[in-house]
């Protein structure tokens, strides 16, 4: 039958039919060929269905006409099967034996097609442009020849060692069109890093490239994301792929981001199908998606099992094409950029197959799908010149938040503002708008707004006033005397001039056309919160809830070095600019008799400190810093236990060594200072005065006063007696023993009997001191316990 169909490009002209939207049965004198069509990658392994596209049947692979333009065409069907049904292939038919070539006519909207792919090395040498045909086997009547089967020499080829390169997946490729980049400044970004051994030294070159890339993009509202591939995904020399955002509208985001692939280095093998399935499979949505890549594909799968790492097969381009399909699926635009030696005319046909139609040859990089770049270097370059394309005639602002620990102009360690931040704009140039001219930041983790800039006449330069809405609970921070800090992004970040004025407002000139991204600062003013526990005769109440004649009155100093003044318990004072010092201190007011034993500090931020004494000293901190203060008061009966120490003889001990204790109805014991030991509240009654410690000391009894009116109190066989209105301190102390004189080795004089004399006027053998002195002594020694108490009761406010 005479052919009327002509493949002219990818477009179908003629009339034909499509075959059967079902895999047909041949009768014993047909033949089927049945071609699977695939479009985007569902999982490993598995390519969607892909129905609209239009094959033919050729006598060759140069022919341009169908052999026949009714059984030579096929559009597959919802299941991507596209089949031909050849009658007369019975013995001594007129198409018996005949083997014909499968070429691609043409592809639904929103495709594309690839007739020629590069196979060969994978190094890049001797590269081959392969006709994207297929020569089916002789047909013999009764038969069906599927693309899928890999025993019959058509399509379908494991690709491994020895392989012809034209071995297929089996499942006809085509390719998405590449969704249009939006004009727009700032994106969502995913990077895709070829780290396969043919890298290289060049590996460093090749980071350093995505390094310019999140630099220059500092200033605006971009995020990006990093992976890496050689045979897997994420390549053997990385640590992980990073599918997470990061924000690069500050160098810290910028660092940030920079720092999770700076460890990478070289693997094996270069899979393009796990390195583009995987970004298909992230959970972010990316706007756009750039591969960079030095070479061409020789390992397919999830496991990177297929191919041989050495031969680039049509199998290896094609698994590559499924998944560029899923990426561009989902919206993305895919940027391929093929760098250095290993990329040639030849290979740009993959580049073509996995992007889209337009390779950069000069102009507007924003219209471009696939480049081809003599080096790293020129990568960067070329992928800064893309994405900041969108930019000109724009002013970008950036909130960030200083940590409130810093000091004042210290910026260090800032992040970029939450949802909020209101920013107001305006220009005096004529002729020139700004759109819009309010924005407030969002939660997409940049913290930057945009203004764009209308001209009605020719760009020119227009001077903008940026006014700040100042939130509550913060203040703007200044760096070097300036509201602002702008930069030129258009001229590497050259630093633009911001003029102040006001509190929150700054001044830039735009340059015709240009783009100008200015950091603002802004620090959360920092609080204090005192609470106050009261611990009375041991049982504790929450300021409030102490009884009667128990008050405190808490002061704070600042902010602003402000002096000292009155705070409510439990109320936030804030204002404090970065970490400002706060002192904290108290007047306290206890009912007559009772004793402020100590007022400390027993935690900060919720966590229990060392106590520490009153005034106390701490700085602000946002959250608010939280301070609580104890005060422990006791009143009567009470009893406090001093041990004094008389070290005139040699000795060495201190009087934490000995423990001291009171037995009555109640018991206390405990070392001398110690809370166990000072105001301790007891009952009524007698109490058995005791120590322990240190051997060679000998005691010199027991000594108590009265804490109110300084008069001793009788101490009777180291017992004394407490009453119910008594405050007492008993003083307890002991003197080292001196070591005995040898006896002298002469003979003595006889013995002459001692005269009378008085009993206890004689020396203490234990200690050779006299008992009146010793008796004296403790007797001061004691008195001093009762001053030291006294004088603790005195610095209770009446």
């Amino acid at each position: 039958m005479a052919s009327g169909l002509v493949l002219v490009g990818a477009a179908l002209v003629g009339g034909a039919q499509g075959a059967s939207a079902e895999v047909p049965t041949p009768t014993a004198d047909e033949s089927v060929v049945t071609v699977r069509v695939g479009g985007d990658r569902t999982a490993a392994g598995a390519v969607a269905p892909l129905p609209g596209v239009t094959l033919g049947l050729y006598a060759t692979v140069d022919a341009t006409t169908v052999v026949d333009d009714d059984w030579g065409v096929c559009v597959s069907d919802a299941d991507g099967d596209c089949s031909f049904t050849v009658p007369d292939t019975d013995a001594g038919g007129a198409n018996a034996a005949a083997r014909y070539v499968v070429k691609q006519i043409a592809a639904p909207a929103g495709w594309f097609t690839s007739p020629t792919l590069r196979v060969g090395p994978g190094s890049g040498s001797s590269s081959v442009a392969q006709p994207y045909a297929f020569t089916t086997p002789a047909l013999v009547g009764g038969q069906t020849y599927s693309s899928l089967d890999p025993d019959i020499g058509f399509m379908a080829g494991s690709a491994s060692s020895g392989r012809p390169v034209t071995d297929s997946e089996g499942v006809w490729q085509l390719s998405r069109s590449n969704p249009a980049l939006t004009a727009q400044c700032g994106a969502d970004i995913a990077l895709v890093l070829d780290l396969s051994s043919s890298l290289g030294s060049q590996v460093t070159n090749l980071k350093a490239a995505t390094d310019s890339v999140a630099d220059a993009l500092v200033g605006t509202p971009s995020r990006l994301a990093v992976f890496s591939f050689d045979r897997f995904s994420p390549s053997s020399g990385s640590d992980a792929n990073h599918p997470e955002l990061v924000s690069v509208a500050t160098q810290q985001g910028a660092d940030s981001f920079k720092a999770q692939y700076a460890g990478w280095t070289t693997g094996s093998g270069t899979n393009w199908d796990q390195g583009l399935r995987v970004v298909a499979d992230a959970e972010p949505a990316y706007q756009v998606v750039v591969m960079i890549t030095d070479g061409n594909p020789t390992r397919f799968g999830a496991t990177g099992s297929g191919g041989t790492g050495g031969t680039t097969h049509l199998r290896d381009v094609e698994n590559g094409i499924y998944s560029a399909n899923a990426v561009k699926a989902d919206g993305a635009r895919l940027l391929v950029l093929g760098v250095g030696s290993g990329i040639d005319d030849v290979t740009r046909l993959n580049l073509r197959a996995l992007s889209g139609e337009t390779f950069y040859a000069g102009g507007d990089p924003r219209d471009a799908d696939y480049f081809d770049l003599d080096d790293f270097e020129a990568a960067g370059a070329a992928l800064r010149d893309l994405l900041l394309s969108g930019c000109e005639g724009r002013i970008n602002v950036t909130k960030e938040i200083v940590p409130a620990e810093n000091e004042a102009g210290d910026v260090t360690g800032a992040v970029p503002a939450g949802a909020g931040w209101q920013f107001d704009a305006g220009t005096s140039a004529t002729g020139v708008t700004l759109d819009p001219a309010s924005a407030t930041t969002t939660d997409d983790g940049t913290g930057s707004v945009a203004f764009e800039v209308d001209y009605e006449g020719a760009p020119q330069d227009a001077e903008v006033t940026i006014t700040e809405n100042q939130q509550d609970g913060f203040t703007l921070v200044p760096v070097e005397g300036q509201n602002a800090v702008c930069v030129d992004k258009l001229d590497d970040d050259a630093p633009v001039q911001a003029t102040s004025s006001g509190e929150t407002t700054f001044g830039v000139v735009l340059p015709a056309s240009g783009f100008v991204s200015c950091t603002v600062y802004n620090q959360p003013l920092g609080g204090v919160v005192v609470d106050k526990v009261w611990l009375i005769d041991g049982t504790e109440y929450a300021e409030g809830d102490q009884p009667g004649g128990f008050t405190a009155d808490l002061s704070l100093t600042g902010p602003g070095g402000a002096e000292a003044s009155g705070q409510e318990w439990g109320v936030e004072r804030g204002g404090y600019q970065g970490p400002e010092g706060v002192t904290v201190d108290e007047t306290t007011t206890v009912p007559d008799g009772c004793v402020l034993a100590d007022a400390q500090v027993t935690s900060v931020d919720g966590e229990a400190v060392e106590p520490a004494p009153l005034p106390y000293g701490t700085t602000a901190a946002s959250p608010a810093r939280a301070v609580e203060v104890t005060n422990r008061v006791t009143c009567p009966p009470m009893l406090t236990l001093v041990k004094v120490v008389v070290n005139d003889d040699g000795g060495t001990a201190t009087a934490g060594d000995w423990t001291l204790s009171a037995t009555g109805t109640v018991s206390i014991e405990g070392t001398t200072g110690g809370d166990a030991v000072t105001h301790a509240s007891v009952d009524p009654g007698d109490y058995v005065l005791a120590e322990e410690g240190p051997q060679e000391y000998a005691s010199l009894g027991w000594v108590c006063v009265d804490d109110v009116t300084g008069a001793e109190v009788e101490v009777v066989g180291d017992v004394v007696s407490v009453g119910d209105e008594d405050a007492l301190t008993c003083t307890v102390t002991n003197d080292d023993v001196a070591e005995p004189t040898p006896a002298p080795t002469t003979t003595p004089p006889a013995a002459t009997p001692p005269p009378a004399s008085a009993p206890g006027s004689g020396s203490l053998a234990t200690t050779g001191a006299g008992v009146a002195g010793l008796l004296a002594g403790a007797a001061l020694l004691g008195l001093a316990g009762w001053a030291l108490v006294a004088a603790v009761r005195r610095r209770v406010a009446p």
